[in-house]
């Protein structure tokens, strides 16, 4: 059976009478419950059906019934400007039914049940209890008409007691909504009265509430994990799907963990960034490509961050598998779009993830064992209700596949990886709470162990939380980041260590102040940048490498920020915000000064300016504003519109089309400027079918100053003069995202398509630094058009279906076109750059999971899943290499690293 709207004052009905229908109606306007709505009505020998739609059509009220009770009753009746409650009794007069008036302009319609004769005992107990399922704030007898008053809570996890992030509460009638913080926070302003209130998070099963609010108060909520849905009932809600109406932002992607863990996967390893890669504006260059890219922007043009740490790799076994574990994360928000003011550095996108706090109730364990990976997760509480402990490990298991591999070069090569976090909270007080987290993840990959490439994040965030009133708050974070790379050569005469890396610390704080409609977040940080650029030393006597010792380099970053979330009207609202950031290069260090009209090279430096340690340098800075912009068109439609301006003062050198752990990290300078982004953006949200389906279009224009590209032929690896191969130009990309999302059903998924170009222009004031002429081309990681189609059907309680298809247009090469002889040197010749492309990217992967139970109080619950990766075996091209054959133009030949199917076997378990 169907039930086609999920309604909050009836919600013991709806359990035990679940096709309860509702018909559609415009958004009430009236929200206060003692309004005394007329109505005039003339019927002879109607449907009763036909006379409630007519009376909801012409006064915007909204009745609530099952279908069957409405069967057969045909009404007569005749009055003029009679009250609501006295024309439904002339209305419903002789029809055995009854009618209860929570709202002015809510109505549930149901059997009399001073009938008993045909009605079920049961039905007796409905309209008491309905009339007590609510929440009274306040004594009505003080209260103010049409005052307003704030309403505040908490959302937590039902089980652990953990805050919900993000998690959606809207006032259902007036459309009026808001999102939790990272405390599970939330704050509404309503009128006088009676309110409808649906709490709503991915993952979780939504709450609706009565709230009769006649002062300030709080209320606090708890939501139940998302369990396996029956297949002989399906509900659907009004009000629990409205988030991606309701929100401000445009461009922004909340993931759901439960969902991503149903998905086809590599190896059986469930994948955040992998997943991400399947959303409308997100890309990569293909497989084992670090990294992924946004709205045509860089890899190095997203900030990811980590329980506020930022994360410089976000990739293992170079881009195979992303570093986080999934079992130890929470909550996954990526901004494209509609940035708030509280984030700078990047000018492309943020990842903000957020990691479990630990149950503190009870003990209870997750994890995981694939082909290659095992995971496990322990999280509990140390002191109940007061500190938990959340511990999660990752680590694979290839190198004890290759050692029994029958090849000797095989045998001794290797590709392993591991990560490892820890997460401690503890409530100071009821208005203290302080969490401590710690990350490290290492990478190791050789072949025939001639040379080991390895890399290492390292990250840890001390987060502290106050709370001064009902309505001040303080968050603290203080952060360390450190990613450093290294290559260990083993060969006599190279033998050699090479490193580099970069190391970041901060402290931000940010305060949240709730005053009337308006939610204001303003504060400061300041971040600390240490760059190495390079290193390499002989490890062996017999080596004949030269030591070389790149001079690291220093910055420092501050900001202020200000952000204010606010609703004019209960259709149109506004997230308004301004970011002020200051950028300092700092000593020791040199900066040369070349010939003028000259190209900058090391022949033409003609002057050496030598800074002592701590001497400014170099100063950027200026004001980055934010703009965001939501209309209601009606109560399943909406528009956005955004506009951003964002600085990004560090930078990711790197001449490939997808960054790799060799690449090195540098610092804004005398020589090269920060990125600037400005970026628009407009679009149009529907839902559909009741809200089965979201739909969405939006496009957007990015404007870049000073992006980076490279000078033909490039000198990257341990260059003490980076600059001179280092070019900076004009950027624009623009694009439009198109999407279907179906959430609900046993049918499940989203089709998206994405147009994208991302177009660089550099024009230096010589020939050797301008590209093209000085004309537009597109940058080497543009890829035009994307399809991604993702499906997953559940064929019963425990047996689901997943398919994933992804399909995107090759992306840009510089190809040689001819060779020429110099001396005894074959010599490419290349065409204009980037005006090639290698062939088009698709793939299918196919899942099917098995759970082994779903009961819920059962102590260990697992699951299976079969995956099958790359299910037509096609040889998608990562890159493209040419070969000279004598007499004839250059051949291309394809480089696929997966050109096969992959099957794979995981076992998930929780207890």
């Amino acid at each position: 059976m169907k039930v086609y709207c999920c309604f909050i004052y009836f919600s013991y009905l709806l359990f035990f009478h679940p096709r309860i229908q509702a018909q559609p109606a415009a958004p009430s306007t009236v929200s206060h419950p003692d309004t005394t709505v007329f109505i005039s009505v003339s019927a002879t020998n109607q449907p009763l059906l036909q006379v409630l739609t007519a009376i909801q059509e012409q006064y915007k009220i909204k009745f609530f019934y099952r279908p069957e009770w409405l069967q057969g009753k045909v009404v007569s009746v005749t009055n003029n400007l009679v009250s609501l409650r006295q024309g439904l009794k002339q209305i419903l007069q002789g029809t055995s039914l009854d009618f209860i008036i929570y709202h002015p302009t809510a109505v549930v319609i149901l059997p009399d049940v001073s009938s008993t004769a045909s009605n079920p005992p049961e039905m007796k107990e409905d309209k008491a209890l309905v009339e007590s399922d609510k929440v009274v704030i306040g004594d009505r007898r003080y209260a103010r008409v049409n005052k307003k008053y704030t309403l505040k809570g908490f959302l937590k996890d039902s089980v652990s007691g953990e805050p919900i992030i993000g998690a959606n509460v809207v006032e259902t009638n007036q459309g009026i909504g808001t999102a939790t913080d990272k405390n599970g926070f939330y704050s509404l302003v309503l009128s006088t009265g009676y309110h409808s209130l649906a709490f709503s998070s991915i993952g979780y099963e939504s709450a609706e509430r009565v709230i009769a609010l006649y002062s300030n108060g709080s209320y606090n909520q708890s939501l139940v994990k998302s369990a396996v849905q029956l297949s002989e009932v399906e509900i659907k809600s009004r009000a629990n799907k409205l988030d991606n109406l309701a929100a401000i932002q445009s461009g922004v992607t909340k993931l759901d963990l439960s969902q991503v863990k149903k998905l086809p996967a590599f190896m059986g390893e469930i994948d955040v960034v992998k997943t991400l890669k399947l959303m409308p504006g997100v890309s990569s260059i293909g497989e084992a490509a670090s990294g992924f890219n946004v709205r045509g922007g860089n890899v190095d043009q997203n900030l990811i961050l980590m329980d506020e740490a930022p994360i410089f790799n976000s990739s293992h076994l170079f881009g195979f598998f992303s570093v986080f574990n999934p079992d130890a994360l929470q909550d996954i928000t990526l901004y494209r779009g509609g940035i708030p003011a509280q984030y700078g550095g990047r000018i492309s996108s943020v990842l903000e993830v957020k990691q479990k706090e630990g149950n503190f109730e009870k003990w209870e364990g997750n994890g995981g064992i694939g082909p290659i990976t095992g995971r496990l997760a322990l999280q509990g509480p140390i002191i109940k209700n007061k500190t938990s402990v959340l511990v999660a490990g990752r680590s694979s298991y290839s190198n004890w596949i290759l050692n029994r591999m029958h090849d000797s070069d095989l045998r001794q090569s290797r590709a392993s990886f591991y990560d490892v976090s820890a997460k401690i909270s503890h409530k100071l007080s009821a208005k203290d709470k302080i969490t401590l987290t710690a990350y490290s993840s290492q990478d190791k990959f050789g072949f025939a162990r001639d040379t080991i490439y390895s890399w290492q994040n390292q990250a840890a965030s001390l987060l502290y939380g106050h709370t001064f009133t009902d309505r001040f708050f303080l968050d603290v974070a203080a952060v360390y980041s450190d990613y450093n790379f290294r290559i260990n050569v083993d060969e006599p005469n190279n033998a050699s260590v090479y490193k580099n890396g970069i190391r970041q610390q901060s402290l931000k704080a940010t305060f949240t102040y709730l005053t009337g409609p308006h939610e204001l977040q303003f504060g400061a940080m300041v971040n600390n940048y240490l760059f190495s650029p390079g290193q390499i030393r002989p490890n062996s006597s017999y080596s004949q490498i030269i030591p070389i010792t790149l001079a690291t380099k220093r910055a420092r970053e501050g900001g202020i920020f200000i952000n204010d979330e606010f609703n004019i009207t209960p259709r149109l609202s506004i997230m308004a915000g301004v970011r002020f950031s200051v950028y300092q290069h700092l000593g020791p260090g040199q900066v040369f000064s070349y010939a003028e009209g000259q190209p900058q090279k090391e022949e033409t430096i003609v002057d050496t300016l030598q800074y002592s340690s701590g001497q400014v340098m170099k100063t950027y800075g200026g004001l980055e504003p934010r703009v965001s912009l939501r209309f209601r068109l009606t109560e399943n439609s909406s528009i956005k519109a955004g506009y951003n301006r964002i600085r990004q003062y560090i930078h990711l050198v790197s001449n490939t089309a997808a960054a790799s752990p060799v690449d090195t990290w540098t610092t804004s300078s005398t020589s090269v400027q920060p990125e600037i982004g400005d970026q628009v953006s407009l679009g149009i949200f529907q839902n559909l079918a009741q809200n089965t389906f979201e739909t969405s279009a939006e496009i957007y224009y990015k404007d870049i100053q000073h992006i980076l590209d490279y000078k033909n032929g490039a000198v990257l690896y341990l260059n003490n003069n980076l600059e001179t191969e280092l070019l900076q130009g004009k950027g624009r990309a623009y694009g439009a995202e198109f999407t279907v999302n179906k959430k609900s059903g046993r049918l499940s998924g989203w089709v998206n398509y994405t147009y994208s170009r991302i177009q660089l222009q550099i024009e230096g004031k010589t020939s050797e630094e301008t590209i093209n002429y000085g004309q537009y081309y597109p940058a080497n990681y543009e890829k035009p058009h994307t399809l991604n189609l993702v499906s997953n059907y559940q064929f019963n309680k425990r047996v689901n279906f997943g398919a994933n298809f992804t399909y995107s247009t090759g992306r840009p090469i510089s190809a040689p076109i001819s060779y020429y002889q110099y001396d005894v040197f074959s010599v490419p010749n290349y065409a204009l750059r980037n005006q090639y492309r290698i062939p088009d990217y698709h793939r299918l992967d196919l899942s099917i999971g098995v759970q082994t139970g779903y009961r819920k109080k059962k102590k260990w619950a697992g699951s299976w899943n079969f995956s099958v990766y790359n299910a037509y075996a096609r040889k998608n091209a990562y890159s493209v290499f040419f070969k000279k054959i004598y007499g004839a133009p250059p051949q291309p030949y394809r480089l696929a690293v997966v050109g096969t199917l992959i099957p794979s076997v995981t076992y998930d378990f929780k207890f």
